[in-house]
C-alpha cells in the first residue's frame, strides 16, 4: 500500500547523496580516533544496593583498612615448597604487592596457600592483569614448579581470557553464516554486505562516543552492546533492505519504493526500537550501578541502530541500486528459488489458519511443558563459579576444595564496633561469638582478635599491648584492628563450603541472631558472595513494578501502531513465552543435568543471577521485533482489505522467511557458546539459543496465527467493523 510522501521525506530524499557523504567522513574520523584513544577500563568494585550492611562493611574495608573487596589473590601449591622464599622474590618483583604470606591452620594440608594483597591505589582492572605476571614469575621463579593462581583477580583475569576465546571462535563463525543467510534471503552477494556494514559503523559510532566522553566500559557492557548492535542491525536490515527489493520487484521507482520502505517497514522499526527502549528503562529502577550502566549503554547502542535503518540504510539502497544485485547469475538463480519459498509460505500459512484450533491446542501444551520446570527455578550467586572449568583458577580452587581448605578465599566479613574492641567487655563478646561460630558445622575455621584459649589469655595480651602503646604488637593485628583507634575490628569468618549458598545463607543468619542478641556495639555482615548477593537481591526485587512498566509501556506503543488493544496485550504477553520458555530449558540441563554429557555442562542447582538479565535483554527485543514485523504485515493487509483470514496468512507468509532467516544468523552466533567450558557463557548461549528456536517455531508459526484467527476481528477491536 503507497503512501503519498511528505515534503519532509522529499527533501532527505533530494539531499540523500550528502547525508551518505557526512556518514562516511564521520565513519572515517571516528575510526581513526579510536585507533589513538582507548576506551579506559571499567573500575566496578563489587556492585550492589549502597544502603545494605555488606556495602557499609566494604566501605570501612576500603577506607579504614585499605583492602579492596574483591581485589586479592592467591597461589596455591605443594606442601614442600619454600613459600618465604618465593614470597620474597615476588615482593621484589612486584610494586602492586601491599602483603603476601602463608595462611597457617592446624590440620594437616598436602597444599599450602599464599594470599596475596594489593595496594589499595591501583585499580581492579589492574590488579586482574597481574594475575598474567604472577603467573610468568612463577616459572621464572621455578620453571617445574606446580603452583597454580587463584582468587578474586584471578577468576576475573581467567573469564575475560576466556570470553575473549569464546568471542572469537563465535565471531568467525557467525559471520559464515550470517553471509551465507543473507545471500540465500536477498539473492545478491552485495547486498548481503550491508547489515554487516550498518552493525559495525553503529558500534564504531558507540565506542567513539565512550572513548570522547572517557566513559567506561564494563566487560559485560563490552560484550552485551556488541551482540545488541549487531542481532538488532541484521535484524532491522532485514526488514528494509527485503521491503525495499518487494517494491523494487513490483515495478516500483526508486523514490516510491524508498518511501514505502520508510512509511510501512520504517515504522515497524522504529516502534520496535521504541518498545524496546521502553523495556530497557524499566531495568534502571534497580539501584545497582553496574546494570544501570549496561542499560544506558544498550539504550545508546539501539539509538544509533534506529539512525542507520532509518536514514543510512534506506539511501544507500536508493543511490546503490544498480550494484545491490551482483553478481548477476547468482541474483537470478536465487531469485527462482525464493519464488518456490514464497509458494510454501503461503501453503503452510495457510495450512495454519485453516486448522487453527488444533494448531493453538498443539503450541499451548507444548510452551506449558517447557514452562513447567520453572517451578524449581533458582538463582544463585557465585563468584568462583565464572572461570571456565579448565581455568587455572578454577583447577586450583578445585584443588584446594578436595584438600580440605574450604572456603579460605571467601570468607564472610564482620565488623565488629564497640568504644574499645580491646576493652574486656568487648573481648568477652568476641570470645563468645567466634567460639559459636567455631563449633558450627558450616563454619571451616574463624580469624579475630581472640581463638579458642580461655577469655583471660587475651584480656591479659591487649591489656598488655594498650599500656605498652602497642609496642612490639605483630603486623597481623592490623589486619584486624586499628590499634590507634580501636572502635572497630573484624571477623573472617571461612565457610566449609562455598559453592553451596544453603551453607553461607545459614551462617549469615546464625550472624544475624548473634547480632540481635548484642548487648554492646553492633554486627555488620559483608563479604565478596554477601556483596554479589546484594546484586542479586536488589536487581530483582523490584520485579513486580518492572514488569507492569514493560508490559504497559508495550501496550500503549502497540496501541498507538495498531490503534488496537486487544493486539498489544496479546504481544506483550505472548513475548515473554520464548523468555520464560528458555528459562525452563535451563532449569532442566543446569538443575536437573539434561544433555550433560553431551553439552558438558556443569550441574549447579541453580542459574546464575545475572542470566536472566542479560536473556531478556537480548531476547525480549529480538521477540518484540518478529513480532511487530509480522503483525506489521497483517495490519497493513488488514487495513486494506477488511478481511481477517487473508491478513494473517499474508502477514506470515510475508515474515516467515524473514524471521527464519534472522533466526538461523543468530543460531550460528550463539550455538558455539552452548560449548563453552564456562558455565556462565553456557548459560547465556543455550538460553538465547532455545528461545530463540521456541520463538521461530511455536511461538510465531503456531501461537500467533492460530490465536488471532481465533480471534477474529475482534483482535482489531474497536475498528474491526467490516469494510
Amino acid at each position: 500500500m503507497q503512501q503519498k510522501p511528505k515534503p519532509f521525506m522529499s527533501r532527505v530524499y533530494r539531499y540523500g547523496k550528502w547525508l551518505i557523504g557526512a556518514w562516511l567522513v564521520a565513519f572515517i574520523v571516528i575510526a581513526f580516533y579510536l585507533y589513538y584513544h582507548s576506551i579506559p577500563p571499567s573500575e566496578t568494585e563489587l556492585s550492589g544496593a549502597t544502603n545494605t550492611e555488606a556495602a557499609q562493611v566494604q566501605k570501612i574495608l576500603t577506607q579504614d583498612f585499605a583492602l579492596k573487596l574483591g581485589g586479592t589473590a592467591a597461589i596455591v601449591l605443594p606442601a614442600q615448597e619454600d613459600t618465604q622464599g618465593l614470597a620474597s622474590f615476588l615482593s621484589r618483583a612486584l610494586p602492586e604487592l601491599q602483603k603476601i604470606e602463608p595462611v597457617n591452620t592446624t590440620r594437616v594440608h598436602d597444599l599450602q596457600l599464599l594470599k596475596i594483597s594489593f595496594k589499595p591505589e591501583y585499580s581492579l582492572s589492574h590488579l586482574h592483569q597481574k594475575t598474567a605476571d604472577i603467573r610468568r614469575l612463577l616459572k621464572q621463579w621455578r620453571p617445574t614448579t606446580k603452583a597454580l593462581v587463584t582468587g578474586s583477580t584471578a577468576f576475573q583475569y581467567d573469564t575475560r581470557i576466556e570470553s575473549a576465546k569464546d568471542s572469537r571462535r563465535s565471531e568467525s563463525l557467525a559471520l559464515l553464516v550470517s553471509l551465507g543467510v543473507l545471500i540465500l534471503t536477498f539473492g545478491a552477494l552485495s547486498t548481503a554486505v550491508l547489515p554487516l556494514v550498518m552493525g559495525a559503523s553503529a558500534l564504531v559510532f558507540f565506542h567513539g562516543l565512550m572513548a570522547y566522553t572517557g566513559s567506561s566500559l564494563s566487560p559485560v557492557s563490552r560484550i552485551l552492546t556488541s551482540l545488541v548492535g549487531i542481532a538488532l542491525n541484521i535484524d532491522y536490515a532485514l526488514f528494509v533492505v527485503s521491503r525495499f527489493r518487494e517494491e523494487r520487484r513490483a515495478e516500483a521507482s526508486l523514490f516510491t519504493a524508498w518511501s514505502t520502505t520508510l512509511y510501512q517497514t520504517g515504522k515497524t522499526v522504529l516502534f520496535s526500537g521504541l518498545i524496546m527502549l521502553v523495556s530497557l528503562s524499566a531495568l534502571l529502577i534497580p539501584n545497582v550501578s553496574l546494570s544501570r550502566h549496561l542499560m544506558l549503554h544498550l539504550m545508546l547502542v539501539i539509538l544509533l541502530t534506529l539512525g542507520h535503518a532509518l536514514m543510512i540504510l534506506p539511501l544507500c539502497l536508493v543511490y546503490g541500486d544498480r550494484y545491490w544485485h551482483w553478481p548477476a547469475f547468482l541474483s537470478r538463480w536465487i531469485d527462482q528459488k525464493t519464488e518456490i519459498s514464497r509458494r510454501f509460505w503461503h501453503l503452510f500459512s495457510a495450512h495454519v489458519v485453516n486448522h487453527a484450533l488444533p494448531y493453538f491446542c498443539f503450541s499451548l501444551l507444548c510452551i506449558l511443558a517447557l514452562i513447567w520446570p520453572l517451578q524449581d527455578f533458582k538463582i544463585w550467586s557465585p563468584v568462583n563459579a565464572i572461570a571456565p572449568r579448565q581455568a587455572e583458577s578454577s583447577r586450583a580452587y578445585t584443588a584446594l576444595k578436595a584438600d580440605g581448605w574450604g572456603g579460605e578465599l571467601l570468607p564472610i566479613i564482620v565488623v565488629y564496633r564497640h568504644a574499645n574492641v580491646m576493652s574486656d567487655e568487648a573481648l568477652s563478646v568476641l570470645h563468645g561469638i567466634h567460639k559459636r561460630l567455631v563449633d558450627s558445622p558450616d563454619v571451616y575455621r574463624v580469624q579475630s582478635l581472640v581463638g579458642n584459649e580461655p577469655l583471660a589469655v587475651y584480656k591479659t595480651l591487649y591489656t598488655g599491648l594498650q599500656a605498652l602503646g602497642f609496642f612490639g604488637a605483630p603486623e597481623s593485628l592490623r589486619q584486624l584492628v586499628i590499634p590507634e583507634s580501636p572502635r572497630q575490628t573484624l571477623l573472617y569468618v571461612f565457610p566449609r563450603n562455598t559453592e553451596d549458598p544453603a551453607v553461607h545463607a545459614r551462617i549469615m543468619q546464625q550472624l544475624a541472631q548473634e547480632q540481635s542478641q548484642l548487648q554492646t556495639g553492633t554486627l555488620l555482615r559483608g563479604g565478596v558472595v554477601a556483596r554479589v548477593n546484594d546484586f542479586t537481591r536488589e536487581l530483582y526485587q523490584e520485579l513486580p513494578l518492572m514488569l507492569m512498566i514493560i508490559i504497559g509501556g508495550v501496550f500503549v506503543l502497540l496501541g498507538w501502531h495498531f490503534k488496537s488493544v486487544v493486539l498489544p496485550i496479546k504481544a506483550a504477553l505472548i513475548n515473554f513465552v520464548p523468555i520464560l520458555g528458555s528459562f525452563g530449558v535451563l532449569v532442566l540441563v543446569f538443575q536437573y543435568g539434561w544433555g550433560q554429557n553431551l553439552l558438558h555442562t556443569a550441574v549447579n542447582g541453580a542459574i546464575t543471577n545475572t542470566v536472566p538479565l542479560i536473556l531478556f535483554c537480548l531476547v525480549f527485543g529480538l521477540s518484540m521485533d518478529y513480532e511487530v514485523l509480522m503483525l506489521g504485515r497483517m495490519h497493513e493487509y488488514y487495513l486494506e482489505h477488511r478481511q481477517v483470514k487473508p491478513a494473517i496468512i499474508e502477514g506470515l507468509a510475508q515474515s516467515g522467511g524473514l524471521i527464519t532467516s534472522a533466526v538461523l544468523i543468530l543460531l550460528g552466533v550463539f550455538l558455539p557458546g552452548c560449548f563453552s567450558t564456562s558455565s556462565q557463557t553456557q548459560e547465556i548461549c543455550l538460553g538465547i539459543v532455545a528461545a530463540m528456536a521456541i520463538d521461530a517455531t511455536l511461538v510465531r508459526l503456531f501461537l500467533v496465527p492460530s490465536f488471532m484467527t481465533l480471534m477474529g476481528r475482534w483482535n482489531w477491536w474497536p475498528q474491526h467493523r467490516s469494510k
